[in-house]
């Protein structure tokens, strides 16, 4: 499968792998028949010759043309790897974001931790009520169940265990 390479990136900088099959121009098709199908290809799900046509400004008698490269060149199947890599690629880059905002979130929930610590070695446990030490039990631990994503896994409690839910916000802390 050799060929000219084309000049739109799609995921391969820096990387020397072998060209995949929507970057390169086959061996038997023309620059020409290449540029039409680039234009088609980053069309995305909803691609048509007709609407690449029409998107770019190109007259419609070259519908024909295009229909026969198409053929030719397998610009369908081409185009599937093509939104397949895509899709793959998005997802990547989706797991990676979460990633980091777990991590950021986590970095929080440290500090906050640390704040709570520095606040529970002030108090006088003869000052603390039941209702005081319970909220601040029940604000600990909705937050951890936030960062840690159990609260997305259980969104009622099963009988016999304890609701925690915020009256208010971090007030005084």
């Amino acid at each position: 499968m050799g060929g000219q390479v084309a000049d739109i990136p799609t995921g391969n900088l820096g990387e020397q792998a072998e060209p995949k099959c929507w970057e390169t121009r086959l061996e038997a098709e023309s620059s020409k028949a290449f540029k039409a199908f680039c234009m088609f290809r980053n069309m995305g799900y909803k691609r048509s010759i007709k609407a690449c046509l029409e998107l770019n400004g190109i007259e419609p008698k070259k519908y024909g043309s295009w229909a026969r490269y198409a053929r030719m060149f397998s610009w369908n199947e081409r185009a599937a790897k093509y939104d397949e890599f895509v899709a793959k690629e998005t997802e990547r880059e989706l797991i990676n974001e979460r990633v980091e905002r777990k991590k950021r979130q986590m970095e929080m929930l440290n500090e906050f931790d640390g704040i709570v610590a520095k606040r529970l070695k002030t108090l006088n446990p003869d000052d603390l009520n039941a209702d005081g030490a319970m909220d601040l039990l029940e604000r600990s631990a909705k937050l951890d169940s936030f960062i840690t994503g159990a609260d997305k896994d259980n969104d009622k409690p099963v009988q016999g265990e304890l609701a925690i839910t915020f009256a208010d916000s971090f007030k005084d802390l």
